[in-house]
């Protein structure tokens, strides 16, 4: 793919989750959506999504940042020689939680957490104060996006 910074991606879905029900074209609309706009300046090149479990996502926390503690969403950057744009690895599971404990809804939680790591890609970080501020400014943006265009993803996760 030869693709301009701003040109929609195709985003590589690997669900991890036996139990999560989800529609890839939604996923990829979710992203092109944001692409489309022009409020962020995301990367060029392919996009890979990996929905995995808790004990997944503990993994790859404990191996990348050295925490061994379940979290929502981790992103790794890509590379632009490869047209690689990144891979963003989020659980439904947290997102489930999260959404039960605070009346929320599951499907925009989860989405929430692909357009964090898509933010990551654009250059937002949450390390400290000042950045996690922007950061939650790019997310309420990011999600009145994807809203006005109907294009938040629809997500199912069932638990036994």
């Amino acid at each position: 793919m030869n693709e301009s910074r701003n040109e929609s991606k195709r985003a590589q879905v690997a669900n991890h989750v036996k139990d999560l029900s989800l529609q890839e074209r939604q996923i990829e609309n979710l992203f092109r959506t944001l692409d489309s706009d022009g409020s962020f300046d995301p990367p060029a090149g392919g996009l890979s999504i990996a929905f995995v479990s808790k004990e997944e996502i503990s993994q790859i926390h404990d191996q990348f940042m050295d925490d061994p503690s379940p979290t929502d969403v981790i992103t790794f950057p890509g590379d632009p020689e490869e047209n690689i744009a990144g891979e963003i690895c989020v659980c439904p599971q947290v997102a489930y939680e999260y959404a039960s404990e605070n009346s929320g809804d599951f499907s925009k939680e989860l989405s929430l957490y692909l357009i964090h790591g898509y933010l990551h890609l654009c250059g937002f970080d949450d390390i400290d104060e000042s950045d996690r501020a922007e950061m939650r400014q790019a997310e309420s943006q990011a999600m009145a996006i994807l809203e006005n265009a109907q294009a938040i993803a629809n997500f199912e996760l069932r638990l036994d």
